[in-house]
């Protein structure tokens, strides 16, 4: 495999992303590059529902991504982080969505310890283990 950019990574991952909600037939458009915090726009084919996207994708299988501050987190109850990493086995993305809401407290928490220890902040989101299989499903059963 190539060894692509963190910015090629993204882009892949956000296309990923787009191309398996189309296939599940949902209407989704990536947004331009400059649209603070959201990734991707997702409706409904009657466009009654909607929720807004933020794509961390990353070229490694990690359990860590790195994110913007908690205040620069969208936690509306349509916002969601679909978080990705790379299974070069498999030659495909693994997914995992979790709620804004729940990926902000988990950062403003992360700040929290950080500031505590004395050490400057580094926001990021973390997966735990007991967590992978729940946030594994609520991608594969995503629907607006």
């Amino acid at each position: 495999m190539v060894t692509l950019s963190k910015d090629l990574t993204g882009i892949a991952g956000v296309h990923w992303v787009v191309s398996k909600l189309s296939m599940r037939g949902m209407v989704a458009m990536p947004t331009i590059r400059n649209t603070a915090g959201i990734d991707i726009l997702v409706s409904s084919k009657d466009g009654k529902k909607m929720a807004f996207l933020q794509v961390k994708a990353s070229a490694n299988k990690v359990k860590f991504w790195p994110t913007p501050k908690h205040d620069k987190i969208l936690d509306g109850k349509n916002c969601y982080y679909v978080f990705l990493r790379y299974i070069e086995s498999e030659e495909n993305f693994q997914a995992f969505m979790v709620s804004g809401a729940e990926v902000k407290k988990q950062v403003n928490e992360n700040a929290d310890y950080y500031s505590k220890k004395g050490r400057k902040e580094f926001p990021y989101f973390e997966l735990y283990k007991e967590d992978e299989a729940a946030y594994r499903r609520d991608w594969l059963e995503f629907v607006v």
